[in-house]
């Protein structure tokens, strides 16, 4: 297995994305999973200095967009970055995504890690059966291309679809082409036991963002509090092992956003199961389990600023996944 950095994690420094291949060298890391915020172009000789300098420091190089929906503000900054770069962003959401792989192409990206919706997506009354009809019928557009060029797209367990849902899209998909980006922490805004949701996802996991929450007590119900890999309760080396069964050539993406407050699981609200599906009961269990006897935090907490104040904390608890993961992942390597 691969050890890597997703420049989410860096969105607060300040570095562009040659800053960031140098910080995750500079830290023994064999490569970076991009998102888009370290991007302020995606002309040609941009995108080849990038690829150079990966190439230079022997990393991969792994590029992600925002939505796939061209609604959705997630989408808002790849549109922008095309057409500064002479795409054609008007016409359907597929050529959005389309014009995103040529882009990951021209990096040595060979795959694209894509989206849907986030963790809001549900609460703001979306139709999610709905919602899939339209990623079903974007991607299987846009993996026709992906096909040709020989890219894979990765779309990501978001906190939007459930895993048993993003497995149905799967298989309606039915693209060689198409796989998933396994978030490791993400599996807990399911309800359901990570491992067991990891499980599902590995066969067909391309690529995954690793990370880790604390499980929390609120007045609501639950909260999912960020955290450094080894201070989280999701048994990550388990959810490595089951990746590595399948795929042991797979990248671990650290990803980190202590930035955040903790994401709030309302589960005693009213109505909170009517907008998301009722988890096994043994999965519920499992939460409850984790933070059955800590003290209920009654505060919701804050999101730190951008910029300095929440690096200070971003870098800390990188540095600090980056030694754990080398400390318990050496035998996966």
């Amino acid at each position: 297995m691969k050890l890597g950095l997703d420049s989410y994690s860096t969105r607060n420094s300040g570095l562009d994305p040659v800053g960031v291949l140098e910080l995750a060298a500079g830290w023994g890391l064999q490569g970076v999973l991009f998102e888009l915020s370290p991007f302020t172009s995606f002309r040609d000789e941009e995108l080849a200095r990038i690829r150079r300098a990966a190439d230079e420091r022997g990393l991969y190089c792994h590029l992600g967009m925002g939505s796939i929906f061209s609604w959705h503000p997630m989408a808002a900054k790849g549109r922008e970055l095309l057409r500064d770069a002479g795409y054609d962003v008007r016409g359907p959401d597929a050529r959005l995504v389309i014009h995103h792989l040529d882009v990951a192409r021209k990096l040595g990206s060979p795959l694209l890690r894509v989206v849907a919706g986030n963790l809001f997506t549900r609460d703001e009354g979306h139709d999610m059966a709905a919602l899939a009809d339209q990623a079903v019928a974007i991607l299987r557009e846009a993996c026709k291309a992906a096909e040709d060029w020989g890219l894979r797209i990765a779309m990501e367990n978001h906190a939007d679809f459930t895993v048993r849902e993003l497995a149905s899209i799967l298989a309606r998909v039915n693209s060689p082409a198409f796989g998933f980006t396994v978030d490791c922490a993400n599996h807990a805004f399911d309800l359901d036991d990570p491992v067991r949701l990891a499980e599902i996802m590995a066969p067909y996991a391309l690529t995954t963002h690793y990370k880790n929450y604390r499980i929390v007590r609120t007045e609501a119900g639950l909260a999912l509090e960020n955290v450094s890999l080894g201070e989280g309760d999701i048994d990550i080396k388990a959810v490595a092992q089951a990746l590595r069964r399948r795929h042991p050539e797979i990248a671990l993406n650290i990803e980190i956003h202590s930035q955040f407050a903790p994401f709030r699981l309302n589960i005693l609200e009213e109505g909170y199961f009517r907008r998301h599906p009722a988890p096994p009961g043994d999965g519920l269990a499992w939460y409850l389990a984790k933070s059955w006897e800590r003290p209920i935090e009654r505060s919701p907490g804050r999101n730190l600023a951008d910029g300095a104040e929440s690096w200070a904390v971003e870098r800390q608890h990188l540095e600090q996944s980056v030694r754990w993961a080398r400390e318990n992942l050496a035998d996966l390597a």
